[in-house]
């Protein structure tokens, strides 16, 4: 039962970063940023919870405000990247990846220096109240009512694509951005969007796995987070209603793979090695030359 719960709490991690990279993907841009957005978020959001206690801030009002700055610490360094792209012209995945390697190391000397708790010797911050964090609807298990809101998301976002003029412009412009700027679409607004989306649900994705899986920001929780959201993406073919049955195959995989290592007493990372093989899986899906034969 645990192991269950557990596999669906990270599944709806997969589903809120999954759908961002999604957004992202649709505009032709691959986003490397994600396990770092995904520890800016979950950090932000457990330093602001420690501050927001010493004052007794309600815990809703606490929540909302500790998500909204995470979201928009994550859209705000996406917007930068695109920007570097537009006006620079600085590759998006070479300033992603640099955001990344850059905000993860600062985080560790944070959490290992002014932020870390006073208890225990394990390199993280404080632990959150419980007064803040998501109650478990299937105990022992961690698992609560984020995973409707990462559901509902992936839904709302397919319906956003399908049903409306900006959605389907964006698909347009993903898949002929010359096409779209001799249409007259505003392209600017579409990437600059894009990019706003994927950040700020991969630093909300981070805040989420804070207050209902960890409970602190501990370092490298975030570990394979960013990769495997990517992975879910690209499986479902940027289509978000697809990200909700991916997630969940990709967590069982993970969740499980990380019991059986566990039990066995193995020497190696299982999940490493599974997220390896999806990876080099998408690698051989997504080759070039096959998308020329497609093409032709």
């Amino acid at each position: 039962m645990y192991y269950f719960g557990l596999m669906l709490s990270v599944s709806a991690i997969y589903m809120i970063a999954g759908a961002g990279a999604a957004f992202s993907l649709k505009t032709g841009r691959i986003n490397l940023a994600g396990e770092g957005l995904i520890y800016l978020g979950g950090f932000l959001c457990a330093i602001l919870l420690d501050l927001f206690a010493t004052v007794k801030m309600h815990a809703f009002f606490a929540i909302t405000f500790a998500f909204t700055i995470c979201a928009a610490a994550g859209a705000l360094i996406l917007i930068f990247c695109e920007f570097l792209y537009k006006f620079k012209h600085a590759d998006f995945l070479l300033t992603t990846f640099i955001t990344s390697s850059a905000i993860i190391p600062l985080i560790d000397g944070l959490i290992s220096g002014p932020f870390r708790t006073k208890t225990g010797n394990l390199l993280a911050t404080p632990y959150i109240l419980p007064v803040y964090r998501f109650t478990s609807i299937l105990r022992p298990s961690p698992l609560n009512c984020f995973i409707f809101f990462a559901v509902g998301l992936c839904i709302l976002l397919e319906l956003f694509f399908t049903k409306t003029r900006f959605g389907k412009r964006t698909e347009i412009y993903g898949i002929s951005p010359q096409f779209s700027l001799y249409s007259g679409f505003n392209c600017n607004k579409i990437t600059f969007t894009a990019a706003g989306v994927c950040g700020a649900l991969h630093a909300l994705a981070g805040a989420a796995a804070i207050c209902g899986i960890y409970f602190t920001c501990h370092t490298s929780f975030y570990s394979g987070l960013g990769w495997n959201a990517l992975s879910v993406a690209m499986i479902a073919r940027t289509r978000p209603a697809l990200v909700i049955p991916v997630s969940i195959v990709i967590s069982t995989l993970m969740t499980y793979s990380g019991r059986y290592a566990l039990y066995s007493n193995l020497d190696f990372d299982v999940n490493m090695l599974i997220q390896a093989v999806i990876l080099f899986m998408i690698a051989v899906l997504y080759s070039p030359h096959k998308r020329r034969t497609n093409n032709a």
